[in-house]
């Protein structure tokens, strides 16, 4: 009952919550059309709920893809103070700070859906959808040629921004910007690590002919690919006009102020590059504007550290750790170390015919838990 207020509270927050429906519970992973029921979905609007009436199919797959997103979130994020955990999923603090961990969810859940449905589509799961399309054959392509069937992320990425992306140009403001910048960048990205796979045909395993097709990425590979991304994300701030984003990270440029000295200039939030002229600096507006393909966010972290289940943060009280993690995950408040006893097999052997034979034997296992 608890669980289910908290679920409802954060829907009243938002005007689409579309993340919760990584808590829809299906029987398999690829669930039947009869198993969607549209009107019943959490979360989601108007036109993504007639999206799902039209496709049931396709959003049964999205559903799958923001399970996995939520998975590999968890997995990316298990060693660092905000862990991805929450009743609703991520939980809702990436939804209320727009924050690089809110960064990081967009783009992950934009990317498990375009991944989830490219796959789909080449696997006939999903009907009037088929294999992605094969770059030419050309004369460079001597020891293989392009043949099979490639997932089609071009599908997997348009079908995901019908999805995703309507929710955010209901109202463009900065946080709009910011997560339809993180969902582009993220299906951008997804399309750039499309990967070659092929496979040989030959009498007795030799490779006379080779076929090769597209495939999407392992997701894990990808999510620790993106993960590198969410480290190096850039702070914005929304133009004056409301209509851009605009680096706010402060950095330095060189310019001159002779024709034989350069110096390093720093640039302030907004981009003005002070450049000396003779014994005065002069301001020299040059916004600039975060690529396609990284990360960016508006809005520094909360304290992840602290327990906090208003905005369902858990902190970091009891969470297990290495001499490795414990510095950092801890946060300077020490922590416990329990050495207990463990039983594990060792000195087997092979008995012929056919068993395998074990020793038991008890070693000491230290466990450090943050204060």
């Amino acid at each position: 009952m608890f669980k289910l207020s908290i679920i409802f509270i954060t829907f009243l927050q938002f005007s689409s919550a579309w993340w919760l429906l990584s808590q829809v519970a299906n029987k398999d992973e690829t669930p039947a059309i009869s198993d969607i029921n549209c009107a019943s979905l959490p979360g989601i609007n108007r036109r993504q709920r007639e999206l799902c009436q039209n496709y049931p199919t396709a959003v049964s797959v999205i559903i799958n893809g923001l399970k996995k997103a939520v998975y590999e979130c968890r997995n990316q994020f298990r060693e660092e103070q905000w862990n991805c955990t929450g009743d609703n999923g991520f939980g809702v603090a990436p939804y209320k700070v727009a924050s690089r961990e809110s960064a990081f969810v967009y783009a992950i859940s934009s990317a498990a859906i375009s991944h989830t449905l490219a796959k789909a589509c080449a696997q006939g799961i999903i009907p009037n959808c088929g294999c992605g399309q094969l770059p030419m054959n050309t004369r460079q392509n001597t020891d293989f040629m392009w043949s099979g069937c490639s997932d089609n992320i071009r599908f997997g990425n348009s079908f995901g921004r019908k999805f995703m992306d309507n929710v955010e140009k209901q109202h463009m403001d900065a946080r709009a910007m910011m997560n339809l910048h993180n969902n582009k960048a993220a299906r951008k990205l997804l399309s750039s690590k499309m990967q070659k796979t092929c496979k040989c045909h030959g009498v007795s395993g030799s490779c006379v002919t080779k076929t090769c097709w597209k495939t999407v990425p392992k997701f894990d590979e990808f999510a620790r690919f993106l993960k590198e991304k969410y480290e190096r994300a850039q702070q914005v701030t929304a133009s004056p006009q409301n209509n851009e984003l605009i680096v706010r990270s402060t950095h330095y440029t060189v310019v001159s102020s002779s024709p034989n000295e350069k110096v390093l200039s720093p640039m302030n939030s907004i981009g003005h590059t002070l450049v000396r002229s003779g014994r005065f600096l002069k301001e020299q507006q040059q916004p600039r504007f975060a690529g396609n393909g990284e990360l960016v966010f508006l809005d520094h972290s909360p304290d992840y550290c602290i327990y906090d289940p208003k905005n369902e943060i858990m902190g970091t009280s009891g969470r297990e750790c290495t001499s490795r993690t414990c510095p950092k995950l801890c946060c300077g408040r020490g922590w416990t170390t329990v050495r207990e006893l463990k039983q594990e097999p060792c000195h087997c052997k092979f008995i012929y015919c056919c068993e395998v034979k074990c020793q038991t034997c008890t070693r000491i296992v230290e466990k450090h838990y943050c204060r």
